[in-house]
């Protein structure tokens, strides 16, 4: 039975050392200022003419296709200008 045991305090201390590392790699990050996160697909600049043409009554499609990018981005993208 010392295996079983071994196993369980095994797996228990991967997960410890996994959840200190997580949270070492977080406050480095924040400590220098980074965030987490996927970068936006469409630059800011970008995001404000597909934001215009949105509001313009340009379908989700028009921008999407101009900035060659998923309609599902675009409509992250102006996600705020929705109701």
């Amino acid at each position: 039975m010392p295996l079983a045991d071994d196993g369980v305090d095994g797996v228990r201390r991967t997960g410890e050392l996994q959840r200190e590392l997580t949270y070492d790699g977080l406050r480095s990050a924040d400590a220098t200022g980074s965030k987490g996160g996927r970068r936006p697909a469409v630059p800011a600049e970008k995001t404000d003419a597909a934001r215009a043409a949105y509001l313009d009554g340009c379908s989700v499609a028009v921008p999407a296709r101009d900035h060659g990018v998923s309609r599902g981005t675009i409509r992250t993208a102006g996600a705020d200008l929705r109701p």
